[in-house]
This record gives C-alpha cells, sequence and structure tokens, in this order.
C-alpha cells in the first residue's frame, strides 16, 4: 500500500522506498502458506479430473451392457419406420400397411367466435370411448363462445384439444380433436344446463371418423389404435407412415422387416473403453509426474521442488486406484469363457511407449487395439465376448470387478444410505485444510497490514521530528547569519 502522507516531504528521505522494501520482505512470510493453498488447490483439481476420468469409464460400461450387446439394425421400409431396442432378435417379417389409425374430429359451427352461445351456465362432459374418465369444463354464461369453450377445454389438457377455426367472415367452428387416435379415442359430448349450448354441442358435425390402424404380419391382420406400435414384435417398435401399395389382384403390397445382427456398435463402445482407459492413465501420468529438484551448486542450498510436478505424485490412494484398475483390464477371466479369457484374446494389448514384449519401455501401459482381431472375434465368438466383460452364470467379467473399484472410490449415489467414495472423503478432508490455510493467510496478511501502518505512523513521525529539526537549523543558521 502506496503512502499517501507525502512521507519524506520535511526531511527529504526515502521513507516510501523503505516502507516498500519493508513490505516486500515482510510479505515472504506469506510463502509457505500460499504455496501450500497452492498445492491443496492442485489436489482438489486433480482429484476431480481423476473422478471425471473414472465415471466416463463406469458410464461407457454401462452403455456396453444397456447397448452393446444387443446390437441390431432394421432394414429402411417405405410405408413404416422400424426402431429396434434392447430385446430385439434377428429376424425377418412381411408387413403391409392397410389403414393409418386416425382421430376423432367433431365441428361445431356459429356466426362469431365471441359472441356466447347461451344464456345460462351449462357443464360440458366429453367422454372417450376408451377411457372412464371424462373431461368436463364448467362454463359461466360469458364462457360460452366458441374462443372460451376452447380455452376452457384447453386448460384442463386432457385428451381433447380444441381450436376455432374462421371459415369466412361470418362462419366460424370449433373443432374438437381427440388426442388418442383410433377407436379407442371416439368422442361422445353431453351438456346440462344451457338448452341452446346443449344443442349446439351435442349435435356437433363429424369432421373425421375414428379409425384404427390395420396392418399384416406375415399375412396376419393386425389391429392397434396408434400408428405408434410398440407390443407386436419384441424390442421392436413400428411408426407407420403411409398406406401401402393396393396390388391389382387385391390385397396389398408387402415390404420385408429385416432385422440383422449388428456388432458395430458393441465395437464402437469398447474402442470407447479403450480410449476412456488411456484418458484415465495419461490424467493419472499428469497428477503424478515427478521430478527431482535441481540442486544448486552451493551444497548448503536447499532444494526446491520442481514447479512442474503432478499435484498427487505421492498420493497413495491414487497409486492403490491404478494399481487395481490395471489389474483388472489386464487381468485373466477364463473361469468365465475358455476361448476369450482376456482382452489380450480380443487383440486388446498393454503396450508401453507403444511396445510390447520384450521392446517395451516405460510405465504407462496403454491399451492398442489389432482391429482385424476384434473384428473376428466379435463376429465369430460374440458371446464369449459378452461374458468377458458381463460376466456369465454368476461369475465376474471386467465391469463387475470394476464396479467394485467404482463403488470403493466414486462411493454409491444410488443406494438408499447415499455412501461416499475415497476420492470425495478425500476432498473432503483436503477442502477443509485449504479453508484452515486460506483463515491463516487472512491472518498473515491482516497482521502483516497492521505492522506496516505502525510503521507508517513511525515514520511520520520521524518525518516530523526531522522536518522540525531542519526548520530550527534553518532559523538558527539565518540568525547567525544576521549576527555577522
Amino acid at each position: 500500500m502506496a503512502s499517501t502522507n507525502f512521507l519524506g516531504i520535511g526531511s527529504g528521505l526515502p521513507f516510501d522506498q523503505w516502507l516498500a522494501d519493508e513490505r516486500k520482505g515482510i510479505t515472504q512470510k506469506l510463502n509457505p502458506y500460499l504455496q501450500k493453498q497452492s498445492s491443496y488447490k492442485g489436489q482438489i483439481s486433480a482429484w476431480g479430473s481423476i473422478s471425471s476420468a473414472l465415471s466416463t469409464m463406469k458410464d461407457n460400461l454401462g452403455k456396453l451392457q444397456d447397448e452393446g450387446f444387443n446390437g441390431v439394425s432394421v432394414s429402411d421400409n417405405k410405408t413404416f419406420k422400424a426402431t429396434a431396442g434392447s430385446g430385439a432378435i434377428p429376424n425377418s417379417y412381411s408387413i403391409a400397411v392397410k389403414k393409418l389409425a386416425k382421430a376423432h374430429q367433431l365441428g361445431v359451427t356459429h356466426n362469431s367466435r365471441e359472441t356466447p352461445l347461451g344464456r345460462n351456465s351449462a357443464t360440458v362432459k366429453i367422454t372417450m370411448e376408451g377411457s372412464d374418465k371424462p373431461l368436463e369444463v364448467k362454463l359461466e354464461p360469458a364462457d360460452t363462445s366458441l374462443n372460451k369453450i376452447a380455452e376452457k377445454i384447453n386448460v384442463q389438457n386432457g385428451d381433447v384439444v380444441a381450436e376455432v377455426v374462421t371459415i369466412d367472415g361470418n362462419e366460424h367452428k370449433l373443432v374438437l380433436t381427440s388426442k388418442k387416435t383410433g377407436e379407442a379415442g371416439e368422442m361422445s359430448i353431453e351438456v346440462t344446463g344451457d338448452a341452446t349450448v346443449k344443442s349446439k354441442l351435442e349435435s356437433a358435425s363429424l369432421e373425421a371418423a375414428p379409425q384404427d390402424a390395420e396392418i399384416t404380419l406375415n399375412g396376419k391382420d393386425i389391429k392397434r389404435s396408434s400408428n405408434t406400435i410398440t407390443d407386436l414384435i419384441t424390442g421392436v417398435t413400428l411408426e407407420l407412415r403411409e398406406i401401402s401399395e393396393e396390388l391389382s389382384g387385391g390385397g396389398y403390397k408387402e415390404e420385408s422387416l429385416t432385422i440383422t445382427e449388428d456388432t458395430s456398435k458393441v465395437k464402437t463402445l469398447i474402442e470407447e473403453f479403450v480410449k476412456n482407459y488411456n484418458s484415465y492413465l495419461s490424467t493419472v501420468a499428469s497428477a503424478t509426474k515427478y521430478t527431482a529438484p535441481d540442486r544448486d551448486s552451493n551444497s548448503d542450498a536447499i532444494a526446491q521442488p520442481d514447479p512442474t510436478n503432478g499435484a498427487l505424485f505421492s498420493d497413495g490412494s491414487l497409486r492403490r486406484l491404478t494399481s487395481e484398475l490395471k489389474a483388472t483390464v489386464g487381468g485373466d477371466y477364463s473361469d468365465v469363457d475358455d476361448v476369450i479369457k482376456s482382452l489380450g484374446s480380443l487383440g486388446i494389448t498393454v503396450t508401453f511407449d507403444g511396445k510390447t514384449g520384450d521392446e517395451r519401455t516405460g510405465t504407462l501401459g496403454t491399451l492398442t487395439i489389432d482391429n482385424k482381431k476384434l473384428d473376428a472375434a466379435l463376429k465369430d465368438n460374440l458371446n464369449a465376448v459378452e461374458a468377458l466383460f458381463l460376466g456369465k452364470e454368476g461369475k465376474e467379467g471386467i465391469k463387475d470387478r470394476m464396479e467394485g473399484i467404482f463403488k470403493t472410490y466414486l462411493g454409491d449415489k444410488d443406494s438408499i444410505q447415499k455412501e461416499d467414495g475415497v476420492i470425495e472423503t478425500t476432498l473432503e478432508s483436503i477442502r477443509e485444510q485449504e479453508k484452515r490455510i486460506g483463515k491463516q493467510i487472512s491472518a498473515v496478511e491482516r497482521r502483516i497490514e497492521e505492522t506496516m501502518a505502525r510503521r507508517e505512523k513511525e515514520y511520520q513521525r520521524l518525518d516530523k521530528v526531522m522536518s522540525e529539526m531542519n526548520n530550527m537549523s534553518s532559523q538558527l543558521m539565518g540568525a547567525l547569519a544576521g549576527l555577522v
């Protein structure tokens, strides 16, 4: 903090510079605390990166279980779209679309959108064929216009949507549309109260009749109320697009729905697993980097740590975590399957600096993929590959063993009694230490400011005394000069 008291004006001495030099010297007391604070921040950041890398691996293995080994592809068709999900089995079907499901629509015409239809209160009840809970709307006299009736129906957010369209300047129509397609969405209207409202709504014109979807599956007639069919072929969703072409001899042109096994998804997820594992190792390498300190030529000098050292270079928990992961990834799983016993059986090998066997050097131990070998394993032994990753008949695969590691270090947030893992427990301890060192830094800074304030006042007093002495000296010299 620079002086604002014009120190040194009276004495001519460089008090401001002296204060700056003293501040520079006294603030050195902060360095050990600041170094500790920086160390704690570095550890928190590093553990955050480690946790994120582990979570990414966990998510990838979850997808491998949920999606990877259920991989199938479906043919592209004109009259329907098929989407395959979990449980879909390779097969072939012949399908024709005879009818598309349609929603029921009713219309009520009036010469005004705003003018009320009735003069009394009314209650409108709209019942669906496939529902035992009708939509009920209570109308005050002012609410019986087409616009207000539509507004009151829509605010219910039920199975009916209403809108008012203008046919021409003197003709407007309230259109009620069932949100449910098919015969299950057929509406009936019942009105109590105002006679005019009752007459108008209960005699609504038919705008569109409800219609079920009709298809043939391998020659068998099928009816559904919706154009989206999920309960016909296991694991497959059909979205009907258009009616099939009618044949001149009768009937409809069929299309083939072909479901074939597809290993591209599982291969992509295995490649992601390798990528994520290698990324974790890279993160660990950065967090544990260590360079021996540079020693000064003066043997009495204290060796300073290299500033590029990783924040966790001596952390035992991280060493154990990495050791456990490496043992799991490089482990033998012959008890699960006697054909695919390890990742090496898939063409996924551990390399050191890009080399294997006797040529290998270094300690990182990343994974590399032999694509030809992996493709062959997926083609010829898909079930064995699945067993390697996901286990079989109660015997643990890679995912099972890694789940134990994830639970230990990441905790279990899905359990009823949520459990913190090693990483979160460690972070809580580091955050507490960082909080304490922050308080210590604040205390030291406060003492420094108090010391500097005292020193400034001392210099001010000294400056004043010396200024007065200089003035007295000047006066004395002047008086002596007058005597000469």
